[in-house]
């Protein structure tokens, strides 16, 4: 996958591009420490990663995000957590705060695997929704998955991955069509990129709500409808 880098603090970007350089399935076609290069170069090449920085000056790496045309996968790369639930409303695919480490660019690197090989194999998947099931083609399986089995969905763009207490699963849905097949009293939206089973919720602690094991954001534009619907 071809991608850049947007990062003003040179210390910062060189390892970044090192990171980069050791992945096979990267391939770093420019880097920049200003934004005004860089958007110039975005709108020219329409690169479909990117890797970036927030805090910049001139302007924010989520504002530039915003303002293309087209829609590249982006992994912000920075110091301040209070971006958080921003930049996972801009639907970004991957938050990292630094220091960045081979661990933590490595787990992203999966998920970005992931998600080009279910873009390429997008014909394989398909979903029939039942009272108390879901049946979930993968390629010549057919997996009959009950819906107290589901934990959580996750948005991959044009894609939902289905998290179940066994094993997960990938349908051909946006997550806004998927939630609306589900029965509402038992599942609820969180987040642009996350809806939980209700029944499955540990805990909530500020702008994270945690569910077997896992932490995932809460967006702001959700907390007062989750609220209101655990204390009903």
């Amino acid at each position: 996958m071809k991608c850049i880098i947007l990062e003003d603090n040179p210390q910062d970007l060189d390892l970044i591009r090192w990171y980069i350089t050791q992945e096979s399935s990267l391939e770093l076609k420019a880097s920049f420490t200003s934004v005004p290069d860089a958007l110039s170069y975005i709108n020219e090449f329409e690169p479909p990663l990117l890797f970036m920085d927030i805090d910049m000056p001139i302007m924010k790496g989520i504002d530039l995000y915003k303002k293309l045309q087209y829609h590249p996968i982006c992994v912000f790369v920075t110091a301040h957590s209070e971006y958080a639930i921003e930049s996972y409303e801009t639907q970004a695919f991957d938050f990292i705060l630094k220091p960045l480490t081979a661990n933590r660019f490595n787990r992203c690197v999966s998920r970005l695997k992931e998600y080009e090989q279910l873009k390429k194999r997008a014909d394989l998947y398909d979903t029939l929704f039942e009272t108390q099931s879901v049946m979930i083609k993968e390629g010549t399986a057919v997996h009959r998955v009950p819906l107290n089995d589901i934990i959580y969905i996750e948005a991959l763009n044009d894609y939902s991955k289905v998290v179940t207490k066994t094993r997960n699963y990938i349908t051909l849905s946006k997550l806004k069509h998927f939630l609306e097949k589900l029965p509402q009293k038992d599942f609820i939206r969180i987040h642009r990129s996350y809806a939980v089973a209700k029944q499955s919720i540990e805990n909530i602690t500020g702008n994270e709500l945690k569910i077997a094991g896992q932490q995932l954001p809460i967006g702001k534009t959700f907390r007062l409808v989750l609220k209101m619907e655990l204390t009903s």
